[in-house]
């Protein structure tokens, strides 16, 4: 086994040892943006790291992944402190490792970024890295990866290892010069919850599914507020989510809709009455 083993999958009925990409609404809303889901801010623009627990003590002393999941090195280490449980899997853990650049240090970046310390790495695990770490498409990879694996996965095992991935004409470099990152066009600020909550719900339904879930609701206080770089001030709109969240999904779905969000002394009044001195 490598340095690092994963005890708690995403995805438990996957094969692969690794988390199965997701999209849409049965995906975090942090993985569908590539953002780390604590702050809301893009993965790759800081250095990032995993979550890990350790065992034993002294020379018998081991590290393993507690899950398939990445986030900013301060966002896992703010982790560490409150919650010391993953915010998409819920896998708890004790420790945080940096990754490193898979230019600077491979070997570190592989260990770090192989989920299952089984020295490959499978299609899952590949995505996952490179949308935390590779200023990227990654959604145009997700969409093109299956038909491009057979390039480096010359054994047709369903898997890659190290040098097939960083070396020279390597998966990274390919996907860094075939997929780079696409330049998206900049959305207006988002409308005033308190003056305007139903364009802001509108602003924020992104799928336009006529809902929002939780994850989605403290993106949008977050963005809205401007507090991704304010630690104490995301632990409080979390706070003040989870506290309120049960009284208008009662049925547990983990979303609102229109009419729970909109209604009097519902979900947006809720939110801007708590928020105090965020109101805008």
């Amino acid at each position: 086994r490598g340095p690092l083993q994963s005890q708690h999958l995403v995805d438990q009925n996957s094969g692969s040892g690794a988390s199965t990409p997701r999209s849409g609404r049965d995906s975090h809303v942090a993985e569908t943006y590539g953002e780390c889901a604590v702050c809301f801010d893009p993965l790759c623009a800081q250095r990032t790291a995993v979550l890990t627990q350790e065992h034993g003590r002294g020379m018998r002393k081991e590290r393993t992944r507690s899950c398939a999941h990445f986030f900013h090195l301060a966002c896992a280490n703010e982790l560490r402190v409150h919650h010391a449980k993953c915010p998409i899997c819920r896998a708890p853990f004790n420790g945080v490792l940096p990754v490193p650049s898979p230019g600077e240090d491979p070997d570190g970046w592989f260990a770090a970024v192989d989920v299952d310390g089984d020295g490959r790495l499978s299609p899952s695990e590949v995505l996952e890295a490179l949308r935390a770490q590779i200023r990227c498409d990654w959604h145009a990879i997700e969409r093109q990866l299956p038909k491009l694996w057979r390039r480096w996965d010359v054994n047709g095992d369903g898997y890659v290892e190290k040098n097939e991935l960083v070396s020279r004409g390597g998966l990274i470099e390919y996907v860094t010069k075939h997929f780079p990152k696409r330049e998206h066009r900049e959305r207006p600020p988002p409308p005033s919850i308190a003056r305007a909550p139903n364009e802001w719900f509108e602003y924020w339904d992104e799928d336009g599914s006529g809902e929002l879930e939780k994850e989605e609701v403290v993106r949008a206080l977050v963005k809205t507020f401007g507090l991704g770089a304010d630690m104490p001030s995301l632990r409080n709109i979390r706070q003040i989510v989870d506290a309120v969240w049960c009284v208008f999904d009662p049925d547990g779905s983990g979303a609102v809709d229109r009419r729970e969000f909109l209604m009097r002394d519902g979900l947006a009044d809720t939110i801007v009455a708590s928020a105090g001195a965020w109101r805008t």
